[in-house]
């Protein structure tokens, strides 16, 4: 009637977590090392600012997939190029054990904060080799600091225990020193930051943070190649060819031409010149003017699209909220279902088969007590049912004796 099976238990542990995405949220926010130097930049990205032993500032972006199933976080280092075991060639995080697939990270049993603590250390105290900082962002960050860019020459020097430090100062990793993330604080709309250099736990706190620009995640910055595109695009715009020589010209003297440059409206309005004229100026009015339609167009075209845009934007954030209110509905289901399936407790396992004893002994007692007062003849059938609920008694009485003694 009752069974325990300690393999059913280890499977589900296998493909379920104990915390839910929110619990692993919440832990990564209000991490006491974390929380200052972390934020928010949408509902399943989070970056974490951090300085490594050789001072060289890094943003650690993590994704916690929103999925009604617990997902392994995706750990990247944004805006650099190095070379460290731990990372793929797109600065993906691949060398942390825990986070290698779902089922690690959930076996592993630990809490996000954990995870991008011991990320954030290691990648502290050994940072990537032949570092390169190839966003705009992040190297603004290092100048706002007073952090040189050279210094990611010296990654290959982290692991031998040394910083260098710009301000003059130097640190020697010791045994018992633990690095831990530097903070910056948000302030209104995190619009501006302080930003303090790592420190161990032997050593006094720095007396006033470094004071930030905006966040460099604000700021928009092209890449090479979109900045090469966009090169290209400006050198092989279809312009008129600039004359080598104006005929116009030559009939004036020096001081006609220097005063018509110093005052451009003598320029436009020499009847000599005629300006308007000349071919090169009537090719650059009609590209003037076309542009000028073209964006004309498109404004007009914007303009005119601006209400469907608006609805389909009202679509997707009523979607949005919809999807939001049924994951969160998802996890309440999810927590409802683990306590469902949870072991049951040792005394109120036992309760419930003292009160089943006791019903099915009353229950057999009932069957003599009518048999002996109505004063059947039919013993063999007696016996049968009798026998019957009372061998439950018996079998339930002995599970509770075996319970106890367990």
């Amino acid at each position: 009637m009752f069974s325990w099976s300690h393999g059913s238990d280890k499977r589900r542990s296998s493909t379920s977590s104990k915390y839910t995405r929110q619990q692993h949220i919440t832990s990564y926010l209000t991490d006491a090392v974390l929380k200052s130097s972390t934020q928010k930049v949408n509902d399943t990205t989070y970056d974490t600012v951090f300085l490594t032993v050789n001072n060289q500032a890094l943003l650690l972006r993590v994704h916690i997939p929103a999925s009604a199933t617990i997902l392994a976080p995706k750990m990247t280092l944004v805006g650099i190029r190095g070379n460290h075991p731990w990372l793929d060639s797109r600065m993906r995080v691949i060398g942390y054990s825990k986070i290698e697939s779902d089922s690690t990270f959930i076996q592993s049993g630990i809490l996000l904060n954990k995870a991008v603590n011991e990320v954030v250390r290691h990648f502290q105290l050994n940072p990537p080799s032949n570092l390169v900082i190839v966003d705009a962002g992040l190297a603004n960050l290092q100048k706002s600091l007073g952090l040189s860019n050279d210094n990611a020459s010296l990654g290959n020097k982290a692991g031998n225990g040394h910083s260098n430090n710009t301000n003059g100062h130097s640190q020697q990793q010791g045994k018992g020193d633990v690095y831990v993330p530097s903070a910056f604080t948000k302030g209104n709309d995190y619009d501006h930051h302080s930003f303090r250099t790592p420190t161990t736990i032997n050593e006094e706190p720095q007396p006033e943070p470094y004071k930030l620009p905006t966040h460099f995640s604000k700021v928009v910055t092209l890449s090479y190649n979109e900045q090469k595109h966009q090169e290209d695009t400006i050198r092989n715009l279809d312009l008129p060819n600039i004359p080598t020589a104006f005929e116009q010209l030559d009939s004036l003297d020096t001081k006609t031409m220097t005063e018509m440059l110093d005052n451009p409206e003598k320029l436009v309005q020499n009847e000599t010149l005629q300006l308007s004229l000349i071919s090169y100026v009537v090719e650059i009015e009609s590209l003037k003017n076309a542009l000028l339609e073209a964006n004309q167009t498109a404004a007009q075209e914007n303009q005119m699209s601006k209400p469907t845009l608006d609805t389909l934007a009202n679509e997707v954030k009523q979607l949005q909220q919809s999807l939001k209110t049924k994951v969160e509905k998802v996890n309440e289901l999810q927590r409802k279902q683990m306590d469902l399936c949870k072991p049951m407790k040792k005394d109120k396992i036992l309760h419930k088969l003292k009160k089943a004893k006791k019903q099915s002994f009353e229950e057999s007692e009932g069957l003599a007590y009518d048999w002996l007062s109505n004063g059947a003849n039919d013993v063999e059938e007696f016996l049968e049912k009798f026998l019957k609920v009372r061998t439950v008694h018996h079998v339930r009485a002995a599970k509770i004796e075996r319970l106890e003694h367990s």
